[in-house]
């Protein structure tokens, strides 16, 4: 690959004692094939020494303050990427691990092509329990559909362009972004994976998830014009696609369906909590 190609990609990570993770994030961006890479770890003041390993891994750490209350990452991704000094953004979570050529292929499917202004990573989970193994095969029903998966990676120039992340929404961040970058460039699909591990998901965890997610979805939801009804009828539509997923173990597949409906549940009612404290 000539000079000319060997475009810097700045990966930006937001943490929030993320020690138990960010090793092994760090150590795949290490571990890659193309080496051009910054790493930036954006920690919301960890108390466990988050920073300290992300600066022994060859991360750039930027600190900020600790919100009082849970809020989405976009801020602290915002920040990476102003601060980011790559032609090619990748926006990654802590508890994610990069196929060893995902890199390369992004620069050069970049390269090749000059109207691709941002790519979608397949995520393959590494699970633990029952639930996660529902998620992951949920998840995986959703791969080649852009309603239901998400640009990370997207050219600076593009990213600016667009006004970086909605700060304004917590739920559905990721999915108002992608729909921006549509404007400025086309959107592609990585061959290779990033891992992501919810080995520790749970049935309660998820469904508090889901209800969190709901006391904030309406800001999304009204900016798009958009309803939990046409999702989930879009989720439902990738499921009866790979139906063959779901024989190939039918115990599994049924988890999927009940999970599915009680976050739509636990979503609604979040929605529902959130309109009536606003009355």
């Amino acid at each position: 690959m000539s000079k000319k190609n060997l475009r810097l990609v700045s990966v930006i990570i937001p943490t929030k004692n993320s020690a138990k993770a960010i090793e092994s994030c760090l150590k795949s961006i290490q571990n890659q094939s193309y080496k051009n890479i910054e790493i930036i770890v954006v920690d919301q003041e960890s108390e466990d020494g988050t920073g300290k390993i992300a600066s022994q891994f060859g991360g750039r750490v930027i600190t900020v303050p600790r919100p009082k209350f849970y809020t989405p990452p976009s801020t602290s991704r915002n920040i990476g990427a102003k601060e980011a000094k790559g032609e090619i953004l990748y926006h990654l979570d802590s508890d994610m691990k990069l196929s060893r050529g995902l890199i390369k292929e992004i620069v050069n499917r970049f390269n090749k092509d000059s109207k691709l202004g941002a790519l979608i990573v397949h995520e393959e989970d590494v699970v633990g329990g029952f639930w996660s193994k529902c998620k992951a095969l949920e998840r995986r029903c959703c791969w080649g559909n852009d309603r239901l998966e998400s640009a990370r990676v997207v050219k600076k120039s593009i990213f600016e362009k667009v006004g970086s992340y909605d700060i304004n929404i917590s739920s559905g961040e990721d999915f108002d972004i992608h729909r921006k970058y549509k404007n400025y460039g086309e959107i592609g699909f990585c061959k290779n994976v990033v891992y992501h591990n919810i080995s520790d998901l749970t049935f309660a965890k998820q469904i508090k998830k889901k209800y969190n997610y709901g006391k904030t979805a309406k800001v999304y939801f009204n900016k798009h014009q958009e309803s939990g009804f046409s999702i989930v009828n879009e989720e439902f539509g990738s499921y009866l696609k790979n139906y063959k997923l779901f024989l190939k173990d039918p115990i599994v597949g049924a988890g999927v369906i009940i999970l599915k409906v009680c976050e739509f549940f636990a979503g609604s009612v979040g929605i529902l909590t959130s309109s009536l404290s606003r009355q």
